[in-house]
C-alpha cells in the first residue's frame, strides 16, 4: 500500500515501474498532483495496457512531459484534448497567456535497448536517422490554424550532437526530390501532400531522458516554414 492514496490508485496498489517516479513527481510539484487528479482514470487506464518495457518508458516520458509543463505557471495543460475525434491528435493542449498550442509527444528508442546507450558515434546517426523518421511519422496529427510543437526524447549524452537542423534539412531534401519510398512509408500521397503538413509543425522540441524522464537538456528547432511560428515569448520558456 502507497502513502499518496493517488498513487495507490493509479497503480491498484501493485508494484510498478513507474510508481517510484510517479510518487516523486506527485510530491514535488502541486500543479502536476492537480493535472494527474483530474486524468488519474485516463492515465491509470494507461498504464494497466502498457506492458513491454519499451511501452513503459514511452509512456513515462509522455507524463514527464506533462510534469514539466506542469511546473510552468503560466501554463494550463489539457491531456489528449482531441480524443474524441476520429483522427489522431496531439498529446497536450497548452494555453499560455491568450495562446493555445499543442504538443505531441514521441521518443527515439536506442537501437540496443534502455540499459546499453553508451557513447558511440554510431548512436548519433542512428538517433539523427530515427529523427527525421519520427517527424514523418508524426507530421499528420499536427493542427491546422494551430502551433504544433512535437517532443521528442532522446538520451542525455545525444541532445548536444544531435543536429535537428540537418536532420531536418535532409528529410526536406529527400521530399523535395520525390523519395516515392520514403513518402509512402509515411503515408504521403506526394510531395505537396507531405509539404501541407510539414507547414503545420511549429517546431521540434528535443528533450534528454535518464531512464525515460526528463532531465533537464534540451533543444528547439524552430520550422521558418511554419504557418504558425512559436512566438519569442514562449520559445524562451521551451529552450529554458
Amino acid at each position: 500500500m502507497t502513502a499518496d492514496p493517488l498513487v495507490g490508485y493509479l497503480f491498484d496498489d501493485k508494484p510498478h515501474p513507474l510508481t517510484s517516479t510517479l510518487a516523486d513527481w506527485l510530491a514535488a510539484e502541486p500543479r502536476y498532483k492537480a493535472f494527474v487528479t483530474t486524468y488519474k482514470d485516463k492515465i491509470r487506464k494507461k498504464i494497466r495496457i502498457t506492458r513491454p518495457e519499451e511501452g513503459i518508458g514511452d509512456l513515462q516520458f509522455e507524463l514527464a512531459i506533462a510534469y514539466w509543463l506542469a511546473q510552468e505557471r503560466r501554463f494550463t495543460v489539457v491531456y489528449e484534448p482531441y480524443a474524441s475525434s476520429k483522427a489522431r491528435g496531439p498529446d497536450f493542449a497548452v494555453t499560455f497567456k491568450s495562446l493555445t498550442f499543442n504538443v505531441e509527444v514521441t521518443r527515439i528508442r536506442p537501437p540496443e535497448g534502455e540499459g546499453q546507450m553508451a557513447a558511440n558515434p554510431s548512436i548519433e546517426t542512428y538517433t539523427a536517422g530515427r529523427l527525421a523518421d519520427t517527424v514523418g511519422d508524426k507530421l499528420r496529427q499536427m493542427l491546422p490554424g494551430m502551433i504544433n510543437v512535437l517532443a521528442v526524447g532522446v538520451y542525455n549524452p545525444i541532445v548536444p550532437q544531435l543536429d535537428v537542423a540537418r536532420a531536418m534539412a535532409r528529410l526536406k531534401e529527400r521530399v523535395e526530390h520525390k523519395d516515392t519510398p520514403l513518402l509512402a512509408r509515411h503515408g504521403f500521397r506526394g510531395t505537396a501532400d507531405f509539404f501541407k503538413y510539414y507547414l503545420r509543425l511549429s517546431g521540434v522540441w528535443v528533450r534528454g531522458m535518464e531512464g525515460g524522464g526528463t532531465a533537464g537538456v534540451s533543444s528547439l528547432w524552430l520550422n521558418n516554414q511554419a504557418k504558425q511560428p512559436i512566438p519569442a515569448n514562449l520559445r524562451t520558456i521551451l529552450q529554458g
